[in-house]
């Protein structure tokens, strides 16, 4: 790392947030260099060196963009990884969302989308076969309605009967994020920057427009998912009933997955996923009364 910022660290600033186990700082140089640096070994978690390892693939093959961190270096020993990424000034959109930011971010989706689909990404998964929150996980909450609130159970058939199109309606060979939430951008003065890419999927296109969406509902906005779907340039012309797939799919897997013990070094993960499946049920309620 010290070799190629061209100098001993002499600061280090921890960053905080997100779900990774692993330590993730700023850092910067005698000599004035900064960059950002994130790992991760199995002994903490043993999947999350697998994502980083994702995120150096996809990084490394994403040419200079504005929306599109710069990867300057990847450490990878067999068990730890380690990345060292571009230092960006500036921080997430605060939450709950504003307006201006969902329209900065919606249009940098948009902007970098003739990138993603330009750029060559040798191995990168497929959402159909690789995405349990809309294929499969959904399915069991069936078997844990009597450990969540009665409202789970009263709408469980209705929400089960549109969630089974999701993997329908994620299908579709684009690059996407597949994880576009607050606190995966980082906004400076002049730059809309997409961060953490170890999600990265093959999928349809309109699919981080979509992400955007439920975030509304999930970290919380001043604009709801409803309303961003029909004003959004990319959303607006969509089936509403494809976005409530996803919703209900997503909903239903939070809310099994908040009944279910913390995975290692994640102990807040329950906790996330149950206030995501309670963000979005509002949506649903008023989704589901429409299209029936």
């Amino acid at each position: 790392m010290e070799l190629q910022l061209g100098g001993p660290v002499t600061d280090i600033v921890d960053c905080v947030g997100g779900l990774s186990p692993g330590p993730a700082a700023r850092v910067r140089t005698a000599n004035g260099a900064a960059a950002f640096v994130k790992a991760c070994g199995t002994t903490l978690n043993p999947k999350t060196p697998d994502l980083l390892r994702a995120e150096a693939r996809v990084l490394g093959a994403f040419p200079r963009h504005a929306c599109l961190p710069q990867l300057l270096d990847v450490y990878d020993d067999g068990d730890w990884v380690a990345l060292l990424v571009e230092d960006l000034p500036g921080a997430p959109p605060p939450a709950p969302w504003h307006r201006d930011d969902l329209i900065r971010v919606s249009d940098a989706l948009r902007e970098v989308r003739s990138v993603l689909d330009a750029v060559q990404i040798g191995g990168l998964v497929s959402a159909q076969d690789s995405s349990p929150i809309f294929l499969t996980r959904w399915r069991e909450l069936e078997g844990r309605l009597d450990l969540l609130d009665p409202w789970w159970s009263r709408h469980h058939d209705e929400l089960a009967s549109h969630a089974q199109r999701a993997g329908a309606v994620i299908a579709g060979d684009a690059v996407v994020h597949w994880d576009i939430r607050a606190d995966n951008v980082v906004q400076t003065v002049d730059r809309v920057v997409l961060v953490d890419w170890g999600q990265a999927r093959r999928a349809a296109a309109w699919l981080d427009h979509a992400m955007l969406a439920l975030d509304c509902s999930m970290t919380g906005s001043e604009v709801s998912t409803a309303e961003l779907a029909r004003t959004d340039q990319t959303l607006r012309d969509r089936d509403p009933g494809d976005l409530l797939s996803l919703a209900s799919a997503a909903a239903m897997s939070f809310a099994s997955r908040s009944t279910e013990p913390a995975p290692q070094n994640l102990p807040t993960l329950p906790g996330i996923s149950a206030r995501w499946a309670e963000g979005l049920r509002p949506f649903l309620t008023d989704a589901l009364l429409a299209h029936r």
